[in-house]
């Protein structure tokens, strides 16, 4: 797998999600159904999406995730209980658009950690983030998703002469 991954500062966008626990069952229904709700609340109050969909993966201590499943806006708005602000974390993030199916995504999970080992940066292990840059409909091998994961850099002792 040859992707280009990108070492930049992530600004902290404003996103509205809808969040559930994850563990192993249907995460594309269970997302499909996240974005509606969102969607529909904005609508309902009149904030535009701004930015593409994005799932916020959170690690819980039970080792599962939770996920946050919803769109990038710019206006900031009440939440309902459901549908809730949250921002992306800023700081430094490695990233890289994945392009295929969802079920491949591991490869570029794995292309993403051996760039971080290659680079002494360490991962943050409990938080990454999807953004969905296709529409739902579009053949999976052409499905395009950003994957990103915040990173810090690894303190390396000096060699020792």
């Amino acid at each position: 797998m040859n992707q280009t991954i990108d070492d930049v500062h992530e600004a902290g966008r404003r996103i509205a999600v809808a969040s559930f626990p994850w563990e192993h069952e249907d995460i594309e229904e269970l997302m499909a159904g996240s974005f509606g709700t969102v969607a529909r609340y904005l609508a309902q109050v009149r904030v535009p999406i701004t930015g593409p969909a994005v799932g916020y993966y959170t690690k819980q201590t039970n080792g599962h995730f939770r996920v946050s499943a919803g769109f990038v806006v710019d206006q900031a708005f009440e939440s309902d209980g459901t549908v809730e602000v949250m921002r992306l974390p800023a700081g430094r993030v490695i990233s890289t658009v994945h392009i295929g199916p969802y079920e491949r995504l591991t490869e570029t999970y794995d292309a993403l950690q051996d760039y971080a080992a290659r680079h002494h940066l360490v991962l943050d292990q409990e938080t990454m983030w999807e953004e969905y840059l296709s529409a739902p409909d579009v053949d999976p091998e052409q499905v395009h998703t950003r994957v990103t994961w915040p990173v810090t850099h690894a303190n390396v002792p000096a060699p020792v002469h």
